[in-house]
């Protein structure tokens, strides 16, 4: 049996690893993913903030691979037959498996952004790794730059706070710089899906780092012409809602009501039988989910076990979305604020600790 793995996001990292660990006699498995190196969206903030490496923030899929006897097809899908269970990638071949499993994130729409000078997106991730590295030399060859980050829930204001600590790091011909050139652009309030007590904590940081937040009932008319009336050229990153891919909403397979996967408890497909699917891409109908790498790394075990269930036709395992789960969020100068439901804590100490669980993520592929 010929399982297809595509994308290389967290959940494949872990089903990867665990057939390496425990092969399956019968079964072969390729993997297609449009770059070598899978990153890991938990490190992205730091990567943004110069604590860490473009190397230290992703796992190279060809050791993880061989060690799964996995062939590694680097490529992007364009299109997706799920009748056919067939995958055309960008290079003009098509790729066809008995069971099909879907970890390719999701993309950030910023085609709103037109007045920017540039407009970059948060996701994909890899993307916005290449395209952050690309636009350093742009901002300090700029001190006249202003970057508005745009949505402010986690992954903005995560965003927000490491662009400004890095820009704070930069010398200029001037000397550095003092003012700020970071604002972060909202609804109503930041993080609007944690409690009063962590909203107002990072409220404090964001102040005292001098981002500034910018709130609207219309953040895309904030955006693009409230930032432009300020005299500045300025780019915008998007850090907003995600959708699918577009080749993904072709696939014909059944999709829930904002265009994703549709999916049942066992992370199969709810219209196509042996196509699998785990991380953003998927939508979770029996318990749905935000968009969060969290679940995509609790879906891994169980979507590897599933697919190891389906190709010897055993009873397939149920995944228990978590109802609540630690949410870490960087702040830029190796500070974080951590939360767990109502309960939530901060500080240097606070950044150490996700460091360390996210080093340790990153390492447990690397071995």
């Amino acid at each position: 049996m010929h399982i297809v793995l595509l994308g290389g996001g967290h959940a494949h990292l872990e089903v990867l690893r665990r057939f390496g660990r425990r092969p399956q006699p019968g079964v072969r498995l390729s993997l297609i993913t449009k770059g070598a190196h899978a990153p890991y969206s938990g490190m992205l903030p730091g990567f943004v903030a110069g604590h860490y490496s473009a190397d230290e923030i992703h796992v190279p899929l060809a050791p993880l691979t061989q060690r799964a006897n996995c062939a590694l097809v680097v490529a992007e899908a364009t299109r997706l037959d799920a009748e056919r269970r067939s995958i055309l990638l960008s290079d003009g071949r098509e790729i066809a498996g008995d069971v099909i499993s879907i970890n390719t994130g999701a993309v950030t729409d910023c085609s709103t952004g037109t007045s920017a000078e540039r407009c970059v997106a948060a996701k994909p991730i890899d993307d916005f790794a290449q395209d952050w590295t690309r636009l350093m030399d742009v901002i300090e060859a700029d001190p006249t730059l202003r970057i508005a980050v745009i949505g402010a829930g986690a992954a903005g204001v995560e965003l927000a706070l490491s662009i400004q600590h890095r820009l704070m790091q930069m010398p200029f011909a001037g000397g550095r710089i003092a003012e700020s050139r970071v604002s972060l652009v909202g609804g109503d309030d930041i993080l609007p899906s944690f409690p009063a007590k962590v909203r107002q904590r990072v409220a404090r940081l964001l102040r005292g780092r001098g981002v500034t937040f910018l709130s609207g009932p219309d953040i895309e008319v904030i955006a693009t012409r409230g930032l432009s009336g300020a005299g500045f050229q300025h780019v915008l990153v998007w850090a907003t809602g995600v959708r699918p891919a577009n080749w993904l909403t072709r696939s014909g397979l059944a999709l829930d009501h904002a265009g994703f996967v549709a999916v049942d408890r066992h992370l199969q497909s709810k219209s196509h039988e042996g196509i699998f699917c785990a991380g953003d891409a998927a939508g979770l109908v029996d318990g749905p989910q935000p968009k969060a790498g969290v679940i995509a790394v609790r879906q891994g075990p169980v979507l590897g076990e599933n697919l190891r269930r389906y190709a010897s036709g055993r009873q397939l395992q149920s995944f228990a979305p978590p109802k609540i789960w630690l949410s870490l969020i960087s702040t830029g100068n190796r500070y974080a604020v951590a939360s767990r439901g109502k309960w939530s804590v901060e500080g240097r100490w606070t950044w150490y600790w996700k460091d360390w669980i996210d080093r340790r993520f990153v390492r447990k592929y690397k071995q």
